[in-house]
């Protein structure tokens, strides 16, 4: 292969990674589940994560939580386990 068309296939190969984490709804039993806008403050220091775990339908959830500069929670990321052994 030529050098530009490993460039090329390179550059592609890396566009299709996302490093921007998607948009996530909270669920019932989410730190933020039924809050409208920035209800939830904390006194955390910004940049503190918060882990949070719930079942919902059956399944434990995973959540971790970012504290915001203004004190509030802002959802990042979120793991099922379909099997949880006590």
């Amino acid at each position: 292969m030529r050098p530009t068309h490993v460039a090329i296939v390179t550059l592609l190969a890396l566009a299709g990674c996302n490093s921007a984490s998607p948009n996530l709804e909270p669920l019932p039993g989410s730190l933020t589940y039924g809050e409208t806008g920035p209800m939830r403050k904390t006194i955390a220091a910004p940049g503190t994560m918060i882990q949070n775990r719930f079942m919902h339908q059956g399944t434990m959830v995973f959540e971790t939580y970012e504290v915001q500069p203004d004190h509030t929670y802002k959802l990042l990321r979120r793991t099922v386990a379909d099997t949880w052994s006590n």
